[in-house]
């Protein structure tokens, strides 16, 4: 962690509790959408159609499995209010915010291309490599104590353990070789290293963070104007689907004594969308936390919402509005998870947020907490439910168990398909809390 880094978290962890109440249903709701995308990534092909990802993959339509992606992008987007505002309390000033947005954002992007490239990986037999780069990576990123007693030495320790084993996987890591663009470097035909085809879930969860940041950043004084960037990042999408930023510049002549700087904004955009796409992860992808920041900001103590009923009574109006907004997109590029349509994402936030109205009335307006054990681990430690599937099921592999204790995944029934995956997310949840019990917590 940079020295920077370490004085935001300090002064973060120095602060006093907080005097508006928590909002308990946020981590309720990222824990329970946490074991939904534990739920439907580990399905088994005999699961119902409406479980698994839509197919082909460019259908017209969306599916349980296509809801889940979007739903965590809005939870990320409901927390970027609140940790600015205790940011804000902490007295950071807002480049010591930023470096911290761009720190997290950082940590999420290596993930995103560990996680990539993990399911290629031939430099160790079998799924091993995946299974020690993720644990490295819940290592590299544990929290360790500030105050100086012996657990502070034994996280260090485990922390630096993760850094140094991380960078030995990357450095050995080994694929079969293939034709591939490579990140700042070019074209080659034999490539064998780490690829960046894709920045991968957690590296999208990474750009749409950075930008959801920096407009809350730059506008989340006024929830209008951070309503105005959200359908602008939709727009977005629409532009880099069509013919491009400016593609009609030539024809209007009034526009002329401004082509030189124009054609600089194009230039700088087309370098960006050389690395990552700029109309999904930057553009419908950010939108959908946008979203999120939007219900978050309704959440702060000075933003004059603060009564349950009027909550409600915004949040459910903001669904409303989405919906009603995916239909209208829908016209253009219609609905698919893997094209990132605005109306897939407004649809999907538009859920989302319907269901973060049942959890808050339930849990912080009802008082209805008891049952919220189920999710709790998993919400308040996403990182380490999240990485714990796929290192579970390749522990299972390596060591020739798959067969037997994976055998439900194969099953022709549905039912004991759908049994097993339950069960899988509950052991993922149970396991995750006993983890965090030990005091092992990761913070990106």
């Amino acid at each position: 962690m940079r020295s920077d880094e370490r004085t935001v978290t300090a002064k973060i962890e120095t602060l006093p509790p907080d005097s508006s109440p928590r909002i308990a249903s946020i981590d309720t709701l990222r824990g329970l959408i946490i074991l939904l995308m534990v739920f439907v990534n580990d399905l088994g092909p005999a699961a119902p159609a409406w479980m698994l990802h839509i197919q082909p993959s460019d259908a017209d339509g969306m599916t349980l499995a296509d809801i889940v992606f979007p739903a965590f992008l809005f939870i990320v987007g409901i927390s970027i209010p609140l940790a600015m505002q205790r940011a804000k309390r902490a007295g950071l000033h807002w480049r010591e915010t930023l470096a911290h947005v761009v720190s997290r954002t950082t940590g999420l992007l290596i993930m995103g291309l560990i996680g990539v490239n993990a399911d290629t990986a031939i430099s160790l037999p079998g799924q091993w490599w995946s299974v020690l780069a993720f644990i490295a990576v819940l290592l590299a990123w544990c929290v360790v104590p500030r105050s100086p007693d012996p657990r502070r030495t034994w996280w260090l320790g485990l922390k630096i353990v993760g850094w140094i084993a991380l960078a030995i996987l990357v450095a050995t890591y080994r694929s079969e070789p293939v034709a591939t663009d490579v990140l700042f470097i070019g074209h080659f035909d034999n490539w064998t290293w780490l690829r960046t085809q894709w920045w991968g879930i957690l590296g999208l969860i990474g750009w749409a963070y950075l930008v959801a940041s920096l407009t809350f950043l730059a506008l989340g004084r006024r929830r209008e104007w951070l309503m105005a960037a959200m359908w602008l990042l939709l727009v977005v999408r629409l532009v880099f689907a069509g013919d491009g930023l400016f593609a009609r510049m030539d024809s209007k002549p009034w526009l002329q004594p401004l082509k030189p700087a124009l054609n600089a904004v194009e230039a700088m955009v087309q370098f960006v969308a050389n690395y990552v796409d700029v109309g999904g992860a930057l553009g419908s992808l950010a939108a959908v936390s946008v979203a999120g920041s939007l219900l978050g900001s309704i959440l702060l103590g000075e933003s004059g919402i603060s009564h349950p009923r009027e909550r409600v009574r915004w949040a459910l109006s903001f669904a409303a509005i989405m919906f009603v907004g995916g239909l209208i997109f829908d016209s253009f590029l219609g609905v698919n998870k893997v094209s990132a349509t605005p109306t897939w994402c407004l649809w999907s936030a538009s859920i989302t947020c319907a269901l973060w109205v049942a959890v808050y009335v339930m849990m912080d307006v009802k008082g209805w907490s008891k049952w919220s054990w189920i999710a709790r681990p998993a919400g308040a430690n996403p990182l380490i439910a999240y990485l714990l599937h796929p290192i579970l099921v390749g522990l299972l592999s390596g060591l020739g168990l798959a067969p037997y204790l994976l055998a439900y995944k194969n099953s022709t029934n549905p039912w004991i398909v759908i049994a097993g995956s339950i069960a899988m997310s509950l052991l993922i949840c149970w396991t995750t809390g006993a983890i965090a019990r030990t005091g092992f917590r990761n913070r990106i």
